[in-house]
């Protein structure tokens, strides 16, 4: 049996004749609706505008302004600016409980994959412990190397280590770490979207099953100004991004990218302080460092300024290792390879120029050294 406009009219009123009528619809029996809608489930989740709620449910924020709770995010910086420390205090400050620069962070459970250096990580580790004088519960630091390239054995041996873990010690895994996204990718060229749309779709699945904040440690690519090295989808499929800078005028960890919490631009300042942890076989000190709060640096005015920024915290971290003067054309040398011959001049000419360093007879040195 057949239907027509007045059984459209009964079962939908007014509108739904004007809809079929409008769009010229043929007019379903009464089986064929039923074997389209079935149950009445569509396949995709629909939310409709005028459904939602008046009452708007903000963000849950995991670091209160810059990380949400169960998203994604990537921190990066070139390399010895600071980050893997930055990250360490974030870490230490969830797992703790406490503030961070200030920041409400969410209490919970945090699960490091130390690909890179598991025992640089401990050592870190225990520096922010004597620094602060306690003990981090709730840290755990994976020490097996892990690559979410290679298939899913590793994405799934995380997420029942989570699960364990959460069970064992009755807390919530809040945080997990991947440090560095090239270690977490062993195989997989950084800078080919299909090879990194896999990882970062397993890192999708880890995140979404443990419920928790995924955070990658990253580096900067060859031009500090285009951001984090690699395929630039990296940056569209997190929440969060978050660059570490290491300038004559200070570190500084800026807030690039933000969905929905308004922090963007916003810049932490921090320093490294020395920790001595004990000493050596051959009895030098055993030291490595931790974060401590500073005013944010300003913002250098351009794009340009990033990469001269790289050549001038090059220079600087050369010099500090050095106790006493060295000709221009040492440090020249040093970095071949690395940097051309004239801006390794120009930053060391700049440097000079901003007191940073002081020159005489052809030789630098770091400021204190100088005085």
């Amino acid at each position: 049996m057949g239907r027509d406009l007045n059984d459209v009219a009964a079962e939908g009123g007014a509108d739904a004749v004007r809809f079929v009528v409008a769009n010229g619809k043929r007019i379903l029996k009464h089986s064929e609706r039923e074997a389209i809608s079935g149950n009445d489930e569509l396949p995709l989740k629909i939310a409709f505008a005028d459904e939602l709620p008046e009452a708007f449910t903000p963000p849950d924020e995991l670091v209160q302004g810059i990380l949400t709770t169960g998203d994604s995010s990537v921190l990066y910086g070139d390399t010895n600016s600071g980050k893997t420390f930055l990250v360490i205090d974030i870490a230490a400050a969830v797992a703790r409980g406490v503030d961070w620069m200030g920041r409400r962070t969410e209490p919970g459970m945090v699960v490091y994959l130390a690909a890179e250096s598991p025992a640089s990580v401990r050592s870190r580790l225990q520096a922010y412990q004597k620094h602060h004088g306690v003990r981090v519960p709730n840290f755990a630091i994976v020490q097996n190397p892990v690559n979410l390239f290679d298939g899913d054995r590793d994405t799934e041996a995380i997420i029942k280590t989570v699960r364990q873990l959460e069970a064992q010690r009755g807390q919530k895994v809040r945080l997990i770490i991947g440090d560095t996204l090239a270690r977490l990718s062993a195989g997989a060229n950084e800078n080919a979207g299909q090879d990194m749309g896999l990882v970062i779709a397993r890192i999708d699945r880890i995140r979404t099953e443990c419920d928790a904040h995924f955070m990658l440690v990253h580096h900067s690519g060859k031009n500090a100004a285009a951001g984090s090295r690699g395929w630039s989808g990296v940056r569209g499929a997190v929440d969060s991004e978050i660059e570490v800078t290491d300038l004559p005028t200070g570190r500084c960890a800026e807030i690039t990218k933000v969905r929905d919490l308004g922090t963007k631009g916003e810049r932490i300042g921090f320093r490294l302080d020395v920790v001595e942890l004990g000493v050596t076989k051959w009895g030098a000190p055993a030291t490595t460092c931790v974060v401590v709060p500073t005013n944010a640096p300003d913002k250098p005015k351009s794009s340009k300024g990033k990469g001269t920024g790289e050549i001038q915290g090059a220079v600087i971290e050369f010099l500090a290792s050095h106790k006493v003067g060295i000709k221009k054309s040492v440090v020249v040398a040093h970095f071949a390879g690395r940097y051309d011959k004239g801006p390794i001049y120009r930053a060391i000419k700049t440097l000079v120029a901003a007191s940073a360093i002081h020159e005489t007879a052809g030789m630098v040195c770091i400021t204190e050294v100088a005085t």
